[in-house]
């Protein structure tokens, strides 16, 4: 169950030898702690019992993940690294707004793809208070990101104001959707479900306008 993407990999690379031992073990290290996480509980599961059910030491364990919190969420920030990197590279052509959107769409579907892991991780989360900040946190930090991509498009840094509320906008849009998805266990159309999401910003705007 590796839900790790590689945003080299979307643009035609493949990745080394090397790289791909390394996603070979951290994808066996997050099946079982994903396994061990739904036996026990999260809070339950040390490291020290990841490590041992996948025959390494802790230390080894470190040498992938700095943290259980980490290997957790670590899917969920790479997906969104993947969709900073698609702005800058794919986009270029369109609008502010119609890059952000196209790229959230990119986004919606990449979870689609993995929903299975997704959906486990954010089970995992909601019924451990202490992961509710990270999980926030993992999906809200990549929106500096985002803007630098948008402002490296235009050429210019000039409207970060608007850009930053775009983004946060658009990103605000893109959580509820992702919660009323997980909620309804992955089961509906997350893309059709962002467009609903953003269609009520618009609405919005038009009523306070």
């Amino acid at each position: 169950m590796n839900d790790i993407v590689d945003s080299q990999d979307s643009l035609g690379r493949q990745p080394g030898l090397r790289e791909r031992k390394k996603r070979l073990a951290q994808a066996t290290i997050e099946e079982t702690a994903l396994r061990l996480f739904q036996q026990r509980g999260y809070e339950q599961t040390s490291i020290q019992d990841i490590a041992d059910a996948v025959m390494m030491s802790p230390r080894t364990f470190f040498r992938y993940f700095a943290s259980k919190e980490e290997l957790l969420f670590a899917p969920t920030q790479t997906i969104l690294e993947e969709g900073a990197s698609y702005l800058r590279h794919v986009a270029a052509a369109k609008s502010a707004p119609g890059a952000l959107i196209e790229t959230l769409e990119h986004l919606a579907g990449l979870y689609q793809q993995q929903k299975a892991g997704f959906l486990l991780r954010y089970h995992i989360a909601t019924v451990t208070p202490s992961l509710i900040p990270g999980y926030l946190y993992s999906l809200a930090v990549t929106e500096p990101a985002f803007c630098e991509a948008l402002a490296a498009r235009t050429g210019s840094e000039a409207g970060q104001d608007y850009l930053r509320f775009l983004v946060a906008v658009s990103m605000a849009a893109f959580r509820a959707a992702l919660t009323v998805w997980f909620e309804h266990d992955a089961s509906t159309d997350l893309v059709s479900l962002l467009r609903e999401h953003l269609a009520y910003f618009s609405s919005l705007a038009r009523e306070v306008s």
